[in-house]
């Protein structure tokens, strides 16, 4: 059995990738579409997931679909639900995540608010 047919039996047709716009996310995506799987990714940065959309259908001749939204805002999973209401999602690459440098008490609430949405609630 070949790895694509095999990765479609085991996680459906399509994968969403947060934190897709470069790194390690964009490689995830490229690797699921290698394997044959339709492709939704999300980041912040729009015109790079667009390009990465691109990129993913004509190297691998799958569906993709980019998806520009800020997972620290607290109206972030209305919009996910709207772009992929149309698909079954079989597998979450969930790539989404940063962390905050420097001394703890020279942060602002507000960055570990975020980071706290970002790392702990959208993941849930």
């Amino acid at each position: 059995m070949n790895s694509e047919r095999s990765f479609k039996e085991k996680y459906g047709r399509w994968a969403f990738v947060t934190g897709a716009s470069s790194g390690i996310g964009a490689e995830f995506a490229r690797q699921l579409a290698k394997h044959g799987l339709n492709v939704a990714v999300t980041a912040r940065r729009k015109s790079r997931l667009e390009s990465l959309v691109e990129e993913l259908q004509e190297t691998h001749g799958i569906r993709a679909r980019a998806l520009a939204v800020d997972l620290t805002a607290p109206d972030f999973l209305e919009a996910v639900e709207v772009a992929t209401e149309d698909i079954e999602i079989g597998l979450l690459v969930n790539n989404a995540g940063a962390g905050i440098p420097g001394a703890f008490i020279k942060q602002s609430l507000q960055d570990y608010t975020g980071s706290v949405q970002l790392n702990v609630m959208a993941p849930m």
